[in-house]
């Protein structure tokens, strides 16, 4: 399946090259997940001034999928609307707890490919969970 052969490739890149900074001195929010099931652990600092994201930090001590998790998770909501990444949040569950097709933006479609796999959402939502602890929806 070539959808199939290009999601792996987006997430092998991002686990390679993750984009994301694991510090961010000056910020409003922060959280820590770490998964029982995986021990995989997620720290997260925003920066959000007037609703809007204007910086991340992370730290990701994990697997591979955690770490690519987390790179897709800054590359797409960096500049986003707290509303916004509410509702994307919320289109990643109706993805991967509900098997429906709402719209990700970027990068995000690899969801739809992980949604078969079930034994690696854990992984693949680490730092969408510590995003969640930190922010006030």
């Amino acid at each position: 399946m070539i959808e199939d052969s290009l999601h792996r490739e987006i997430l092998e890149d991002h686990a390679r090259n993750p984009r994301f900074d694991d510090d961010l001195p000056v910020h409003t929010h922060q959280a820590e997940f770490h998964s029982l099931k995986t021990g995989n652990t997620c720290t997260i600092r925003i920066n959000v001034q007037d609703g809007l994201i204007e910086g991340i930090g992370l730290e990701v001590q994990g697997s591979a999928l955690a770490n690519a998790g987390a790179s897709l998770l800054f590359s797409e909501i960096i500049e986003f609307r707290v509303d916004q990444v509410k509702d994307l949040i919320s289109n990643l569950g109706r993805v991967l707890e509900f098997d429906e097709s709402p719209d990700l933006p970027g990068d995000l479609v690899v969801y739809h490919s992980i949604k078969r796999f079930p034994e690696r959402h854990d992984c693949a939502l680490l730092a969408w969970r510590a995003l969640t602890k930190a922010l006030p929806f």
